[in-house]
């Protein structure tokens, strides 16, 4: 047991380092001239601005970031949804639809699809989906009515799908 918290601790103190030295993968490291994608790395610090001085005797850039030392996620690969979303009131007897809030956790503005399944006591008795669109960051409380108002009454719970 012990031993095990020994490599786990290990690990999380080379993640720190590499965060705290700037370690990157992005292939600019050591202040390299190269605008390819080579395998580089290391650790990068003044190096790495040194692609923003007017002397610069190549074309390609040094460094993305301006030199923070921080090397930041590729946009490419997906963290899961957009935005996360949770119901404030179910639909029920004379209330067809139901009320949500809806959180993005991405720092651009995006326009999301919240799948909302309306169940009852013998499975599903209506699905909906509502699009929203939130600014970065953004928290908005929506209405998602039921197709099918008259089964209002069969409604007990209300459930997020995945949101897209």
């Amino acid at each position: 047991m012990a031993a095990g918290r020994r490599i786990r601790f290990t690990a999380v103190l080379v993640a720190v380092v590499f965060a705290l030295t700037g370690f990157s993968s992005s292939g600019h490291g050591h202040g390299s001239k190269s605008s390819g994608s080579g395998s580089g790395g290391g650790c990068s610090s003044s190096k790495k601005r040194s692609g923003y001085n007017s002397n610069s005797s190549s074309s390609g850039s040094t460094g993305g970031s301006g030199g923070s030392g921080k090397s930041t996620p590729s946009p490419t690969k997906s963290a899961g949804a957009p935005a996360r979303a949770s119901v404030v009131t179910c639909a029920g007897p004379g209330r067809p639809q139901a009320v949500l809030t809806v959180t993005s956790v991405v720092d651009t503005a995006r326009l999301v699809d919240v799948p909302v399944v309306f169940q009852g006591a013998n499975g599903v008795v209506d699905r909906t989906t509502v699009r929203v669109s939130l600014k970065a960051r953004e928290t908005r409380t929506v209405t998602a009515d039921m197709s099918q108002k008259e089964k209002a009454a069969d409604v007990g719970t209300c459930t997020v799908g995945t949101i897209s």
